[in-house]
């Protein structure tokens, strides 16, 4: 019975000094790391071609939704690799665009702009001016049940503004 309130009492103490670990991407505005239904599309875009224009980034359109598996495990790889979420995010000026059967029109509107995505997410790299630069279906990156560390750093390389460290 002491064994037993002793490994009860310990397993408490070590429960209330656990501290949640922060993620890279928890620090990062909502609309880069979400995709909202609501959200106008339009004035995301407009919002990164002004910023594009001043850092000089390309943008880079993200389609997907939250109901999407692919969509997740992406969000997650970048959770359990933060130098890579933040050679992504910082190499970018990134706009989440929701789809899905309840897409808005907004939504519709934006996207016929660009070719007909085959899977989510899927991403549409643009100039600051939102000309298509590249449609990139990102099944290519996948690797089990998640993504790809190498290929993400190579799609980051061979599309961002400045070329990030090689993978070892």
């Amino acid at each position: 019975m002491k064994k037993i309130i002793l490994i009860t009492l310990i397993l408490t103490t070590l429960n209330i000094f656990a501290i949640d670990k922060v993620y890279y991407t928890d620090t990062l505005p909502k609309e880069l790391t979400s995709y909202d239904k609501k959200a106008n599309p339009h004035e995301a875009l407009s919002k990164a071609m002004q910023k594009a224009k001043k850092s000089g980034k390309k943008i880079l359109l993200i389609v997907g939704g939250d109901w999407c598996k692919w969509c997740g495990a992406m969000d997650n790889f970048f959770d359990d690799h933060e130098e890579i979420a933040r050679d992504f995010y910082g190499s970018f000026e990134i706009v989440r665009v929701y789809y899905g059967k309840d897409i808005s029109k907004e939504g519709k509107s934006l996207l016929i702009q660009f070719p007909p995505l085959k899977g989510t997410p899927h991403f549409y790299i643009l100039d600051s001016n939102a000309k298509l630069l590249k449609s990139v279906d990102t099944a290519y990156m996948e690797r089990g049940y998640g993504y790809h560390r190498k290929k993400v750093i190579e799609f980051i390389n061979q599309n961002a503004k400045v070329n990030i460290k090689k993978e070892k």
